[in-house]
């Protein structure tokens, strides 16, 4: 088994996480502004270790999450809600202002990237079962996403870590009971 190498944003992501885990092993992007020298250095780790974003539920977590997977290959992701990482005042979001229990939870998750995945879903599955393109859509998605544990996603961002982790739609009905026929060996319908 590899070493582990977790990465945060900020200073105050490590020092949360440090007080929980001293023996810790992180990095810092300082930021959405991921200087090259990180890139390069996370880049040398990923030949060794296993690289885990452990990236803040908002939009600039959410663009680190997208360069660093573009560059590394042995990368897994580590999702915390973002109503468990809001800050005291409601001004801030991140893993700086979570909870040690929803901290351990999401660390319980964490979800790697699937490379030879046989992947079934496609966008008409997930219009089929209400997950975009309908009314309810961000509710169902946003149940769906807490349940196993991929962060906070809109339509596009859903299919996308549904795809990179490998998740299969009998997974998704098992979750928010679909009402549709699964294909199976035998049928090739729905």
């Amino acid at each position: 088994m590899r070493p582990k190498v977790f990465v945060v944003e900020g200073k105050n992501d490590f020092s949360r996480l440090k007080q929980l885990y001293p023996d810790m092993f992180i990095i810092i992007t300082n930021g959405s502004e991921i200087l090259e020298d990180s890139i390069e250095a996370l880049t040398k780790l990923d030949e060794t270790h296993d690289i885990i974003l452990f990236l803040d539920p908002d939009y600039a977590g959410q663009r680190i999450r997208n360069i660093l997977s573009k560059k590394l290959t042995h990368i897994y992701h580590a999702f915390i809600d973002q109503d468990k990482a809001i800050s005291k005042n409601h001004k801030k979001i991140g893993v700086e202002h979570a909870k040690k229990e929803d901290i351990e939870e999401a660390l319980k998750h964490i979800k790697m990237v699937r490379q030879d995945t046989n992947h079934d879903i496609d966008m008409h599955f997930l219009y089929d079962v209400g997950l975009i393109g309908q009314k309810q859509s961000k509710t169902l998605r946003d149940q769906l996403s807490k349940k196993i544990h991929i962060g906070h996603v809109n339509g596009k961002t859903l299919y996308q870590r549904l795809k990179a982790f490998g998740i299969h739609k009998k997974d998704i009905c098992e979750v928010i009971a679909c009402n549709i026929k699964l294909r199976n060996d035998s049928d090739k319908t729905f």
